[in-house]
């Protein structure tokens, strides 16, 4: 049964995975079980990897799995301690493998989403501040966008290194703001209160 239940999966797995954008190795699907073949998925799907170097990344995996098994069957949970442990191996691994680009690829793509809600939530702040246009709004939410992302790839990188983490937060920070004051008009402080500087109309030049 248990058997059924894995070749199940598999064609499942692989007929999802060949039928996304991001091509997953027919012979990383086979020769893995689901659970490692789904780690590597999630991580193929934000930046493209050969075979190669897929199936390098699933033999790593695949002793994190081993480890979280080994962890649920002694604990019946994830403690905060072998949850750390995961985290750093994961990261090691990603490291063994992909190239620097690679890896700030695949963390820009798994911080997206919420990089993009928190420039939408600032965007919005400013508009009830100011009553910005709908111009200076794209301009907020570019900088903004990119600050919160940048910053959230700056945190998985320098996880554990804290004087170079903060170092890389404020220069993020402090670029981006002065892009959106030139491109403008508008400051924001640390506290999203916005101001504006000059008034940026349609047919202002870009500074």
């Amino acid at each position: 049964m248990k058997s059924i239940y894995i070749v199940l999966t598999l064609c499942c797995l692989t007929s999802f995975l060949t039928s996304n954008a991001q091509s997953a190795s027919g012979k990383m699907v086979e020769s893995f079980n689901p659970s490692t073949v789904r780690n590597v998925y999630e991580i193929v799907k934000h930046v493209p990897l050969g075979e190669a170097k897929q199936i390098a990344l699933a033999k790593l995996i695949e002793k994190e799995d081993v480890f979280f098994a080994k962890c649920l069957k002694d604990d019946q949970v994830i403690s905060n301690r072998n949850k750390n442990i995961l985290s750093a191996m994961r990261k090691e691994n990603l490291q063994n493998v992909l190239s620097k680009k690679e890896i700030d690829q695949y963390y820009r793509g798994i911080s997206d989403s919420e990089a993009e809600a928190m420039a939408i939530e600032v965007r919005e702040k400013t508009k009830i501040q100011l009553g910005t246009s709908y111009q200076e709004g794209k301009f907020i939410f570019a900088s903004f966008y990119k600050i919160f992302l940048e910053s959230k790839v700056a945190e998985l990188k320098y996880s554990d290194k804290p004087k170079q983490l903060d170092s890389a937060l404020i220069k993020i920070k402090e670029d981006e703001l002065k892009v959106l004051l030139d491109k403008s008009g508008l400051s924001v402080d640390d506290n999203f209160v916005a101001k504006r500087v000059w008034t940026f109309k349609p047919n202002t030049p870009l500074r």
